[in-house]
């Protein structure tokens, strides 16, 4: 076997880096107006995206990233730590998914401290930057506007 792929393996490759531009395109897009919607929301205390004025480090992400294509993945920190998390988690709807993965073509949203990182001690995920409050979003090719929404109508709910 080694590392010779297998020829329908070799295939899928081939038909998603066919569509690779448009799909990071629409992805970055996505994640910047979700997090400056977020950067706007009473229940949010702090969004990570390297694309929002607000980042540390928003001069050297655009030297970095061609075209301001900052990808789709963010995260943000919701009022009312782990308990809010778990709300969120459980009021979220369509077109979001909740899930352990990264990257996808559909939007994923995950409260760190319940979910990918519940087996850690709170004191060691904060050592790692992870708050109680963590939400990690990977942004997917839906309509931004409708991810908006759902987002909106969770957030509310908290």
């Amino acid at each position: 076997h080694g590392n010779i792929l297998h020829p329908f393996a070799s295939f899928m490759i081939m038909q998603t880096t066919k569509t690779m531009a448009l799909r990071v395109r629409q992805q970055s897009k996505t994640a910047l107006a979700i997090a400056e919607f977020l950067e706007s929301h009473p229940k949010v205390t702090k969004v990570m995206y390297p694309g929002l004025a607000s980042h540390p480090q928003k001069d050297l992400a655009d030297k970095y990233h061609r075209d301001n294509l900052h990808g789709g993945m963010l995260w943000f920190d919701i009022v009312g730590g782990s308990e809010a998390g778990t709300r969120l988690m459980n009021t979220i709807q369509r077109p979001w998914s909740l899930c352990e993965n990264l990257g996808a073509t559909e939007s994923i949203i995950t409260a760190c401290a319940v979910m990918t990182h519940a087996n850690m001690l709170p004191e060691d995920r904060l050592k790692v930057g992870i708050t109680d409050g963590f939400i990690r979003v990977s942004c997917g090719i839906e309509d931004t506007s409708d991810l908006i929404k759902a987002l909106k109508a969770a957030l509310d709910q908290v």
